[in-house]
């Protein structure tokens, strides 16, 4: 009997991190694609790439006796080094303590380790997701960083539509999700600017107002509106969020891991770029467009960023992203040079 080898990804970042990761993970993939591929990580994030990696399971990597393998701890715990050693390759990002993590793998029995860092330690000016594929690369792994929208199960589209239909939304009814908040208060674009989008949209398309359990600033959004009349989408699991963002006609949001999915899922994205660097961290495909008013404080550290007034995002006006936005939601459809073009379901 022969028996089906087995690969594992271990990727504990946040949503951005974990979505600018996937085209590397996708060459990891498909490298092994005979192989059944399991996750290891936080286990609501990685259930957005799950499907689309043909990943077998998910696993936690908080559970009791993992922080031996982040140190030097001469015994592993049993449970856990059979659980590891039933892996061929594993591929582990992380920098903190990627390299005693690596090794004590490799002591449990995995017989390859790939490790790469999340992003570059020095400023170099390459984007993420091209630095990931090309540590990945240098391990011998080849492929390029190409765009593929990500993928859902059928299951999860059946979730959003009827979720929508018990908000009294059908397919094909123009929405426009907004997402107001981010990891940082620092890269949040004045919840003015968001309501006024809102209106100006609130003739053409239903608004989608998404918040989760870390945001805030979404009641000083509504409370800012003066004729929108938004659908809220509060605290959403991740996978069921991305479901819901996939019928959207098009997103606007913060430089956030929410942001990162809508882009990530292939709809038209408006991301507003303040504090950090979006020739890094911007969100990927060929429908972002990035606002982005560089300063010379820009892009600044997270030490900065508590002491400033944000004249980044302070001139970035509504008006510029509600001419960006216009084609999307004009009767034709029709989209002016440079604009967005019109996705299809």
């Amino acid at each position: 009997m022969v028996m089906v080898q087995k690969i594992l990804i271990i990727h504990s970042g946040g949503i951005g991190d974990l979505l600018l990761a996937l085209p590397a993970m996708r060459l990891f993939r498909r490298a092994f694609s005979s192989s059944i591929l399991e996750l290891m990580g936080r286990p609501e994030r990685l259930s957005l790439v799950g499907f689309d990696l043909h990943a077998e399971s998910i696993h936690s990597i908080d559970q009791a006796g993992m922080a031996y393998f982040y140190s030097d701890a001469q015994t592993l715990p049993p449970r856990l080094s059979t659980f590891f050693s039933s892996f061929r390759v594993a591929l582990v990002f992380g920098r903190t303590n990627g390299n005693i993590l690596a090794e004590n793998l490799k002591r449990a029995g995995v017989d390859r380790v790939i490790t790469i860092p999340p992003f570059p330690e020095t400023v170099s000016g390459i984007h993420v997701s091209d630095f990931l594929v090309e540590s990945l690369r240098a391990s011998g792994i080849e492929g390029e960083n190409s765009f593929i929208p990500l993928r859902l199960s059928e299951d999860r589209v059946s979730f959003a539509r009827d979720f929508l239909a018990d908000v009294g939304l059908k397919e094909g009814d123009p929405l426009l999700a907004i997402h107001s908040g981010s990891g940082s208060p620092a890269k949040n674009w004045d919840s003015k600017n968001f309501a006024r989008v809102a209106d100006w949209v609130s003739d053409r398309a239903q608004v989608l107002l998404i918040s989760g359990p870390a945001d805030g600033g979404i009641e000083e959004v509504r409370r800012a509106m003066k004729k929108a009349k938004p659908i809220f989408v509060e605290n959403l699991p991740l996978i069921q969020l991305a479901a819901v963002l996939n019928w959207a006609t098009a997103y606007v949001g913060n430089d956030s891991g929410i942001t990162h999915l809508a882009a990530s899922l292939g709809m038209p994205t408006v991301a507003i770029f303040g504090p950090t660097d979006p020739t890094i961290w911007g969100p990927q495909g060929p429908r972002v467009r990035i606002f982005y008013q560089k300063n010379s404080c820009s892009p600044c550290s997270s030490e900065t960023q508590s002491a400033c007034s944000r004249p980044c995002l302070g001139s970035i006006d509504p008006d510029s992203v509600i001419e960006l936005l216009s084609p999307i939601f004009e009767v034709s459809l029709q989209p002016s040079a440079g604009g967005f073009q019109q996705r299809r379901k």
